[in-house]
């Protein structure tokens, strides 16, 4: 039903499709088959940390992603590596592979552009807002404290080392307002995360401005700016489509844990 591939492989039987596009590296996991490919491949610097996805068409097996899934951790484990996530198309089943449980699950779309915020005349500026340079490592404990505080899946993770740009906002007492990342992806990608904003101060433009820096930021070092944005927040939607932002994937995520 599946056969291995290599990285080059699985990239022309992709077909240039938008996720691949953006986020392999040069490392990865591949198999083919008639009804579709899937891939497992690093997701953050360093190589310790492995995700997937599989794209099957319609008339696929139900169980196509899962017997997928199951061929590719059975390789990354010849590699000494574990996948820590796979996702498939909205509606697809996915079961996980043996010694594996499903530990959380969202369906969220992934978006990028090649375009400045404000390149478009029909696009307003952003409010302007004072924003300040934070440091990974030395600021980490104030920025997760904050970023937890203020939403629970908070996914900056600061402190790591996967930062290259954190920006924020202070009040007049000195505490944050806002905070957002760039984090580089292991294909070497920018993408956006981690992005807060104290309920207290939001429709303030605080999210806008901080999206529009950051996304200027990325596009002057690395020519493109990706984010991922849960499929139901609709506001989130509408304020990245007017700074730009094309759609690219929609992706149905299963976090995978390792059974004891």
């Amino acid at each position: 039903m599946w056969e291995q591939t290599d990285r080059e492989g699985l990239r022309a039987r992709a077909g240039g499709h938008a996720f691949l596009r953006w986020t392999t590296g040069p490392t990865a996991v591949g198999v083919v088959g008639r009804h579709g490919w899937a891939v497992l491949t690093p997701w953050r610097p360093g190589g310790r940390h492995w995700g997937g996805l599989a794209v099957v068409a319609p008339d696929a097996p139900q169980d196509a992603e899962t017997a997928a899934l199951a061929v590719l951790t059975d390789v990354a484990r010849q590699q000494g590596v574990s996948p820590e996530w796979f996702s498939t198309e909205p509606g697809r089943a996915l079961a996980p592979p043996p010694g594996y449980a499903v530990d959380g699950a969202g369906v969220w779309d992934l978006l990028w552009t090649t375009e400045d915020p404000q390149s478009a005349g029909s696009r307003r500026d952003p409010p302007l807002h004072h924003l300040v340079e934070l440091e990974d490592r030395a600021d980490a404990a104030e920025i997760e404290e904050f970023g937890r505080r203020h939403n629970p899946t908070f996914e900056g993770l600061p402190g790591r080392g996967y930062a290259e740009l954190w920006l924020g906002a202070r009040g007049a007492g000195g505490g944050l307002t806002a905070v957002g990342a760039v984090h580089r992806l292991a294909s070497g990608v920018p993408h956006l995360a981690g992005i807060v904003v104290d309920p207290a101060h939001r429709r303030a433009g605080l999210g806008e401005a901080l999206t529009v820096e950051l996304t200027r930021w990325s596009l002057r070092s690395h020519g493109v700016s990706t984010l991922g944005v849960y499929a139901d927040h609709a506001d989130a939607l509408r304020l990245y489509d007017r700074l730009g932002y094309r759609f690219g994937q929609r992706l149905h995520t299963r976090v995978l844990a390792r059974r004891p």
